[in-house]
């Protein structure tokens, strides 16, 4: 009964752990990985399943090994509340799809640069001069960053700009924020960074949907602050982009 007992449990730690390899596999396979971590760390992940295989491999042997069992004789317990948490987050993870997140997020997070009575540390150089700004998934993070830190030197430059529509609260009349998530390592990291936009029909842009803005670069005052807003000439609907998120170290 014991030896039967024994193999039980080390067959529900086996399918476990496969389920992990199969979700790990999965998740590394999928065009959506950006959506996951950041790009730089995707070795490190490669090496994280290689060694999920090799303790799948591992406890493979030892569910089949008798004689392991019955030399050992003895009683390795694993609390239920255990194989309950790891098989409801394996379930989760197999079930729910992976999912840019979008404004409601952003409402909890809060937006980088837009909280009241902040202080912005002039770290960055400017970008180089240039009769326009475009800002790229490549040098969103630099820019968006330099043009909150020096609004004062790019008033008045044409500017354009891709991201999703968020309206935090308290916004001035006819304006949206169009943001895009900065993730340093992981999802759980993302913060939202983007410029607001002035347009006069902005009430008929829905949050979550996707544009690219063209226009010039001003001021706004936002909760005490005044902050760099972009007044469009022209906004265009876009589907949301293949890597929705721009990441730290670019």
């Amino acid at each position: 009964m014991f030896l039967l007992k024994l193999f039980g449990e080390n067959l529900l730690k086996l399918l476990i752990l496969l389920g992990f390899s199969l979700l790990f596999y999965n998740t590394l396979t999928t065009h959506n990985l950006s959506q996951v971590i950041n790009p730089q760390f995707i070795g490190n992940s490669k090496l994280g399943f290689g060694l999920l295989l090799v303790l799948t491999l591992i406890q493979a042997i030892r569910t089949l090994d008798w004689r392991h069992a019955t030399a050992c004789n003895c009683q390795h317990k694993t609390g239920q509340f255990c194989y309950i948490v790891c098989i409801g987050t394996l379930i989760l993870g197999l079930i729910v799809p992976i999912n840019p997140l979008g404004s409601t997020t952003a409402s909890q997070k809060g937006v980088k640069f837009m909280q009241a009575g902040i202080t912005i540390p002039a770290s960055l150089p400017l970008p180089s001069e240039q009769a326009a700004l475009v800002i790229t998934d490549e040098n969103h993070v630099r820019y968006v960053t330099a043009l909150y830190e020096n609004t004062a030197a790019f008033i008045g430059k044409d500017i354009s700009l891709k991201g999703f529509v968020y309206r935090p609260d308290q916004l001035p009349d006819r304006t949206f924020l169009v943001t895009r998530f900065e993730i340093s390592c992981c999802a759980a990291d993302a913060v939202p960074s983007g410029l607001l936009v002035e347009w006069n029909d902005s009430q008929s842009i829905k949050n979550d949907s996707w544009v690219e803005v063209h226009g010039k670069l001003a001021t706004v005052d936002y909760l005490g602050n005044k902050l760099p807003v972009i007044k469009a000439a022209e906004i265009i609907p876009i589907k949301p982009l293949a890597t929705p998120y721009v990441y730290i170290n670019n």
